[in-house]
């Protein structure tokens, strides 16, 4: 079953994870490139779009892990 939560935030490799993702985005787009060009561009245009929304959702969960990341060092330790 896939994670569905932030706890991945907080893991020391957080930037690798999301470096990960946005270049399965890109792949993606690239391939929708290489599908326009080749077989059918109407099926290419599709396939870049999908790949450039994944894309933009991980810039968005970058932003998000970097404020739940900066709300957790500014409560310290002990707070809860």
């Amino acid at each position: 079953m896939p994670r569905t939560d932030d706890s991945a935030a907080y893991a020391p490799n957080w930037r690798n994870v999301l470096a990960v993702d946005a270049a399965l985005g890109v792949l993606v787009s690239i391939g929708g490139v290489v599908l326009a060009i080749g077989v059918n561009v109407y099926v290419g245009v599709l396939v870049v779009a999908l790949g450039a929304a994944y894309t933009a959702l991980v810039g968005s969960r970058a932003r998000r892990w970097r404020r739940l990341r900066r709300e957790d060092s500014d409560a310290g330790p002990g707070s809860a």
